[in-house]
């Protein structure tokens, strides 16, 4: 381990020099020249982009001392707060005629210029725009960028998609997402817009109050960031924030991206080749200033590497402080003029490469240019449809960006005599309202003042009767969010109520019981997608929230948009996602649970394992998860842990891997391996199909020893010509070969290492962030042990995977290498139940994993990858016959019952104590019949031919035995006749009611009058 640690401290040093070699970066003879005649006070000062506020409010009187402010700083940019586009356009004028410099002037533009500023052209975030082609995107970004550029804007930031996370919401992501985001990004570049992104954000939700520790590995990080990222570079964005979290499979370390020279000297300088800017948020509430102040946090972001400070609150200050970190020695001069010389390449760009009064001509002749240019109509498509159409294409925007879920609107409102719109007093929805008015006659706006009580839709003091609405659409905008529940309680029948006491008491008690069910259409403008809208037959999710978001809402609610759209690879309504309940919540008994930790305490205590984990779930509910055992010092927790899965990693990575080729079709489970390994040859070898290999019906041997080769190509050469034992589908061989073979034919089809297309395709969209090959060295103190130093490794196996074949082929192997917790594996156990989707993401085909899990012709209890039980089974006796799971060689297993909607997820490390299999075999089937037997809601027999049921039955026949011989040995017991005495019957009687009468000659028995008791039949 001593080596790897040095690896890892020589990786640092070299990324700590990297700044030094930046010093030979080519700058042009102009940026040179200026800062060789600048003082140091200057040259810092250019780094910093203080925040200007452009609130619609904003008074002219203000503009000269802010201008005066800046221009005293010579500060070399600004950042405009979100506000007005015309106080932007005021502002920023002033400013810039003022500057000793000509500034840049950053904005958001994730929504088009109207995103940020008020009266410019809303847009959908680029990334929701994955049904555009690209010269549509283009138009977008030409007209966002025009807008930006008639405001004052030149330096447009972006927020780049995020790592995957489960939302409540259907989110855009997946490829097509990351297109349109990579061309609207490049359409504003070529636009003349300096792109900043916020790169590596860790998802919704996450504001930069605080850092996260991400978990993703290496392979992950490639696959659902940094490609995106190294595409994004090479279309020309000029600048880079890194977000505020944490990546040890990247840094080595837990040192926060943006202040970590590792991260932005090392990846971002040198792996990746970036030569733009480095971007810091500064702004108050920026963590680096929560933690450490203004000043010291632009210390410290200059040491990282940053280049532009922007969002200082108090500019003076933090100039200041780098300033005199200089002339320390805490901070070299040389990385001061560094990020000078970006800073003037971008301007320079930008066509800003003046000083003193030239700024002011520069910017009056480059907006010239920019109003100059929609007027030309010739030069192309995009600039037609740029110029004096953003309404329209705003318009076009939302409606193809925007998502109906649940019911069709016009469906829900069809029949309606009355229908009410409701929004939050003080939110502008005059158009979602005038363009409802005009589709949907007598429909009435209200418009509530504060949030409702007692789950009511409509507050006090709104005149409002119950029979006025059969249906509701309600308008909720960010923070202004109605309360709605799916019935009406009408205000009148409030007890506070100004005009109750002039209602009838009858006609209070008739609008107390109304509870007519009322039908809601529920509108989210731009919502977070963290947060779950309320329980509605119709949803729709608007991706803005201006003027053309709500005219293309009213669209979808009236009809005129019919069919859902939902961003690809989403799911609704959404799938179950776990969550920790009590056992009884989910039809459990909690004290048959509890008899597992039982189970495995005894069995670390006989030295079968030291450490485990144990995950039971039930219809979308964790009933029992915990951890036993100590590892790395502290206790074994089921969230965190690692554990090496071993074959396992057939299941949780090759076979799904697998399912998504053959779903792309990139793979035919019928065609021959050796289409997609052509080295493939020999006796026999042509007839081994996909299919053999999953069902190890190949032929191929169980395996050999692979660890004494001395390379990953030299191992991966001895398995691909290793001959057939048995000629192909004749008989089950369980091979490791063959799912080595297989992961490397998928790996081969997919065109990058499987590691990247899991991470992509089902763990990033999972987020099983705690699932990878390959654990960081920083990852070991979380790791359990599997093998005690004196193995083929003269170390403690942690961290490192057990199997030596897996080991060398470096890691990643079909057969073994993954590593996973209880809680990341039971979210892949819950998205098999699920068919797939787990929350709003879908990862799988429903009838794929039907048709994988199920067991497969001549291949005895083999599914496809899968194993279903046999008689004698480590699921035990009581999961159902429809049930699949799979082992692992280090003490691991996972068992899914889809009939009870169960699954187990058991983790050990049996190898490191060198546990018996037999006894492993018992502690797993133990574990298998206590959470199948906790089943409370339905009866739970032993599955036929499985031990329990043998004994079952052999308990019956014993009883049965036994109660025969206990007849015969019994002697007959005598019977004794039943006195009954009936009270006697009348001399004479008479039926006297007629239907007395007609039931006697019906034949049916009638009693006697004045003798109960008795009958009389016509016989």
């Amino acid at each position: 381990m001593s080596v790897r640690r040095s690896l890892a401290t020589l990786g640092l040093l070299l990324a700590a020099l990297a700044p030094l070699a930046a010093c030979r970066d080519e700058v042009s003879p102009w940026a040179q020249e200026r800062i060789v005649r600048m003082p140091l006070r200057e040259q810092v000062a250019q780094m910093v982009a203080p925040a200007v506020y452009v609130r619609p409010d904003a008074r002219t009187s203000q503009d000269t001392l802010i201008a005066r402010r800046l221009a005293a700083s010579a500060v070399g940019g600004v950042r405009l707060l979100p506000g007005s586009a015309s106080v932007a356009e005021r502002r920023v004028g002033l400013i810039q005629r003022t500057a000793r410099r000509p500034l840049l002037v950053i904005a958001d533009l994730d929504r088009g210029a109207g995103g940020a500023l008020a009266g410019a052209a809303e847009l959908p975030p680029p990334a929701s725009l994955a049904t555009w082609d690209g010269e549509r995107i283009r138009a977008a970004a030409a007209r966002a960028a025009a807008d930006a550029r008639a405001a004052g804007v030149n330096f447009a930031m972006l927020s780049a998609p995020s790592f995957p996370r489960q939302t409540a919401l259907p989110a855009p992501g997946g490829a097509r997402a990351d297109s349109a985001f990579a061309a609207y990004a490049q359409a504003l570049a070529e636009n003349g817009l300096i792109v900043g992104l916020r790169a590596l954000s860790p998802g919704p939700g996450q504001a930069d109050v605080e850092y996260r520790v991400l978990g993703w590995d290496r392979a992950a990080a490639e696959a659902l960031q940094l490609g995106l990222l190294r595409d994004l570079l090479a279309r020309g964005v000029g600048a880079v924030k890194p977000a505020s979290v944490a990546v040890p499979s990247l840094t080595r370390d837990s040192v926060p991206l943006p202040d970590n020279p590792v991260f932005v000297t090392g990846i971002l300088r040198r792996d990746l080749g970036f030569d733009g800017l480095v971007i810091e948020d500064l702004s108050p509430t920026a963590p680096l200033v929560r933690r450490f102040g203004g000043g010291e946090a632009a210390v410290r972001a200059v040491s990282a590497g940053a280049d532009l400070l922007v969002g200082v609150e108090n500019e003076r200050e933090a100039i200041d402080a780098i300033v005199a970190a200089v002339e320390s020695g805490r901070v070299r001069r040389e990385m001061i003029e560094i990020a000078v010389r970006r800073i003037f390449d971008a301007k320079e760009r930008l066509g800003l490469g003046m000083t003193g009064g030239d700024s002011a001509r520069a910017v009056n002749s480059a907006r010239s240019a920019d109003q100059g240019k929609p007027a030309d109509r010739g030069e192309s498509k995009e600039a037609d449809l740029a110029d004096g159409s953003a309404d329209t294409l705003a318009f076009a925007a939302h409606e193809s960006a925007l998502s109906i879920l649940g019911s069709a609107p016009a469906d829900v409102l069809r029949g309606c005599r009355r229908t009410v719109l409701v929004t939050r007093q003080g939110i502008a929805a005059k158009s979602l309202a005038d363009a409802l008015r005009r589709r949907i006659p007598g429909l009435r706006h209200l418009q509530t003042d504060r949030l409702p009580r007692r789950g009511s839709l409509v507050p006090p003091g709104i005149a409002f009767d119950a029979a006025d609405a059969g249906c509701v659409i309600v308008g909720a905008f960010r923070e202004a969010r109605p309360a709605v529940v799916d019935r009406i309680v009408p205000a009148l029948a409030w007890p506070d109520s100004t005009a109750r006491a002039a209602l009838p008491d009858a006609r209070l008690a008739e609008l107390r019981r109304d509870t007519t069910s009322r039908q809601i259409v529920w509108i989210d403008f731009f919502p977070a997608t963290d947060v779950a809208p309320p329980r509605a037959r119709s949803v729709i999710v608007v991706r803005g929230e201006g003027d053309a978001a709500q005219r293309a809402a009213a669209a979808a609610v009236t009809g005129a948009i019919r069919a859902p759209r939902l961003p690809p690879g989403t799911v609704w309504p959404p799938a179950r996602t776990l969550r920790v309940v009590a056992p009884d919540s989910a039809d459990m008994r909690g004290d048959t649970l509890d008899a597992i930790d039982r189970v495995i305490r005894q069995a670390i205590d006989d030295g079968v394992f030291s450490a485990a984990a144990v995950a039971v779930g039930r219809r979308g509910a964790i009933v029992k998860l915990r951890g036993y055992g100590r590892t790395g010092g502290a206790a074994v927790d089921p969230r965190t842990t690692l554990f090496d899965i071993a074959s396992l990693s057939k299941v949780v990575g090759t076979v799904p891997a697998a399912m998504v080729m053959v779903e792309d079709e990139r793979i035919g489970l019928g065609a021959p391996l050796r289409r997609y390994i052509p080295q493939f040859r020999g006796d026999g070898k042509a007839d081994v199909t996909i299919r053999h290999l999953l069902t190890h019906t190949s032929g191929l041997p169980a395996g050999d020893w692979l660890y004494p080769l001395s390379s990953r190509d030299a191992a991966l050469r001895r398995v691909i010509r290793s001959e057939l034992v048995t000629p192909p589908g004749t008989r089950v061989e369980y091979s490791d070969f063959g799912m080595i073979l297989l992961a490397e034919a998928v790996a081969r089809r997919a065109e990058e290492p499987m590691d990247r297309l899991l991470a992509r395709r089902i763990y990033g969209p999972l987020g099983m962030e705690n699932t990878f090959y390959v654990p960081q060295m920083e990852l070991q103190p979380r790791a359990v042990p599997t093998a005690q130093p004196g193995s083929e490794r003269p170390y403690t196996v942690d961290g490192v995977v057990h199997d030596g074949n897996a080991y060398r082929l470096g890691g990643v192997a079909g057969h073994a290498g993954l590593f996973s917790t209880a809680w990341d594996l039971s979210i892949y156990a819950q998205t098999l139940l699920n068919g797939g989707a787990y929350g709003t993401r879908r990862v799988l085909g429903n009838g794929t994993i039907s048709a994988w899990t199920r067991r497969q012709p001549n291949a005895g209890t083999r599914a496809l990858g899968w194993d279903t039980p046999a008689p004698r089974s480590a699921a035990g006796s009581y999961f159902s016959e429809r049930s699949y799971g799979h082992l692992g060689f280090t003490g691991t297993a996972i068992w899914i019952d889809p009939q009870r909607e169960l699954f187990v997820v058991l983790l050990t490390n049996r190898t490191y104590t060198e546990g018996s299999s037999g006894r492993m075999l018992e502690v797993r089937a133990r574990v298998g019949d206590l959470a199948a037997k906790a089943v409370s809601d339905q009866p739970v027999r032993p599955r036929p031919g499985s031990p329990a049921a043998i004994a079952e039955a052999e308990r019956a026949a014993a009883a049965a035995r036994a109660r025969a011989r206990a007849r015969r040995r019994t002697p007959p017991r005598r019977r004794r006749r039943a006195q009954i005495e009936l009270p006697a019957p009348p001399p004479t009687f008479a039926l006297a009611q007629p239907a007395d009468v007609r039931r006697w000659l019906s034949g049916a028995p009638v009693e006697l009058p004045g003798a109960p008791g008795w009958t009389i039949t016509l016989g």
